[in-house]
C-alpha cells in the first residue's frame, strides 16, 4: 500500500509568512512585526491604523505581489 503525502509538519514549519493589507488594491508583502500581537508590517513607514492586515504564505503570493524594500521588511534580500 502506498501513502500519498499531502504535507508534513516539516514542510509547514519552513513556510515563510508575510503580512499583506486586505485591501483589493494591495500589491506588497511585508515582514510581520515580531513585537505585535496582530498581523502588522515590520516597517513603520507602511503602518496605517485603519489598515487591516492578514498573514499569508510568501510563496503563494510572491508571483503577484512585490516584496517591501525597506530594511525592516525584505530590503536587501534576494527572493
Amino acid at each position: 500500500m502506498s501513502r500519498s503525502g499531502s504535507g508534513s509538519a516539516d514542510t509547514d514549519a519552513e513556510t515563510e509568512m508575510a503580512v499583506r493589507n486586505r485591501s483589493q488594491y494591495a500589491d506588497t508583502l511585508h515582514r510581520p512585526d515580531p513585537d505585535s500581537d496582530e498581523p502588522e508590517p515590520a516597517c513603520p513607514v507602511c503602518y496605517d491604523d485603519r489598515a487591516d492586515y492578514t498573514l499569508v504564505p510568501v510563496d503563494a503570493y510572491r508571483p503577484h505581489y512585490d516584496l517591501c524594500g525597506y530594511p525592516q521588511c525584505f530590503g536587501g534580500e534576494e527572493h
